[in-house]
């Protein structure tokens, strides 16, 4: 059981100033707006908005909170395979390893976590047909997996 599932449960807290500076930490990364607060003057648990953790009162986290996935985003370059221009990404730039050292921009969408081809500079996602647009346009584009 990861430390968010064992917040959720409110049969295992307690109050925040008697957590666990990682059980703190925790709690501060997911927000309170994703909280549900008890206290004394505060029963049952209530949804309890926005602001600091008060280290008087216990607090739970919502049972349906998803964490955000974090990703990973490999930049998409061109290669010369047999004289041809291929766009695609390199083994070597990743944490996790790719079927080829160099994988072809049209294999990427099938591998597994592939959620999809980005800029980080306009924050948006680029469909697939126009990378190599952006790409001869001197625009960086990513490959970007859910880690």
């Amino acid at each position: 059981m990861n430390l968010i599932e064992k917040l959720k449960d409110k049969t295992y807290v307690r109050a925040f100033g008697l957590m666990s500076p990682e059980e703190q930490e925790c709690f501060e990364k997911v927000g309170k707006e994703n909280c549900l607060g008890f206290s004394e003057a505060i029963s049952p648990w209530k949804d309890i908005g926005v602001g600091t953790f008060l280290k008087s009162m216990t607090y739970a986290i919502k049972p349906d909170y998803q964490p955000e996935p974090e990703f990973e985003n490999i930049e998409v370059k061109r290669a010369d395979c047999d004289g041809y221009d291929w766009l695609g990404i390199h083994d070597g730039g990743c944490s996790f390893s790719l079927p080829y050292a160099f994988t072809h921009l049209h294999c990427l969408p099938s591998l597994p976590n592939f959620e999809c081809f980005y800029r980080k500079d306009t924050c948006a996602n680029v469909f697939a047909d126009r990378v190599s647009r952006c790409i001869s346009k001197g625009q960086t584009v990513y490959a970007r997996f859910r880690k």
